[in-house]
């Protein structure tokens, strides 16, 4: 059962690029957790949540042929995280009511989609759409927040820039990634399969940027209770 899920994990490049990524990110996250700003550890369980939740589907998948359920479960569990996330990030309580608001609201469209679209044996596409549309609308509008609020000269050097910045890239093409899923475009004679070879990539990307962008809250932390004293 191992090497068949060894298999499975790194079957090829781009499998092999996406779960090294994200098992290194975990192992990151779990190394800084307690260094971290609360964002940040926020992100770091999520980055470890991700990991386990990705291993259990591919066990599941061994054993029963279909790994849906899983992700009927973990993608309201996700946002829920992001959204604390964001809240931390915004840091302005006219921002709460529509995170709250937005977590119920995808918790009750993933249990009527479950329930009337597609039920626990197909991947719940329309949910990771909805899940999309809102972490790129909030990573836009805290690009606009942070324009005026970060305090340090090179926003390179900041951990939600980056952070901020990779969350608007992949969740806009996963966009793309889930229309194609949902209509079944992998079961085509010829599908079009670099299309998800690149969401590999930039699942795999998108994993080593949240690992940078704790990393860097790390040292901009340091610095500032360094300047502190």
């Amino acid at each position: 059962m191992f090497s068949d899920l060894y298999h499975k994990l790194f079957s090829d490049f781009y499998h092999s690029f996406y779960y090294c990524s994200l098992l290194l990110a975990s192992l990151i996250s779990i190394f800084l957790f307690k260094k971290v700003q609360a964002p940040f550890r926020w992100l770091a369980i999520l980055v470890v949540l991700t990991l386990i939740s990705e291993l259990m589907a591919k066990y599941i998948h061994l054993i029963s042929g279909n790994n849906s359920i899983v992700y009927h479960f973990f993608t309201p569990l996700e946002y829920f995280f992001y959204a604390n996330i964001f809240y931390r990030l915004f840091k302005k309580k006219n921002w709460n009511t529509f995170l709250i608001a937005s977590v119920l609201l995808l918790i009750i469209l993933e249990l009527l989609n479950t329930k009337y679209l597609q039920n626990l044996e197909v991947v719940n596409t329309n949910i990771a759409i909805v899940e999309s549309i809102y972490l790129v609308f909030l990573s836009l509008m805290l690009f606009v927040s942070i324009r005026t609020s970060l305090a340090s000269e090179n926003i390179l050097k900041e951990g939600v820039f980056w952070f901020n910045s990779i969350v608007l890239i992949y969740y806009t093409f996963n966009i793309l990634i889930s229309g194609f899923h949902s209509f079944k475009v992998y079961q085509f004679q010829n599908p079009p399969m670099v299309i998800y070879q690149i969401n590999f990539l930039l699942s795999g990307l998108l994993y080593l940027v949240y690992a940078l962008s704790m990393i860097l809250n790390v040292v901009a932390k340091r610095k500032t209770t360094a300047s502190n004293e």
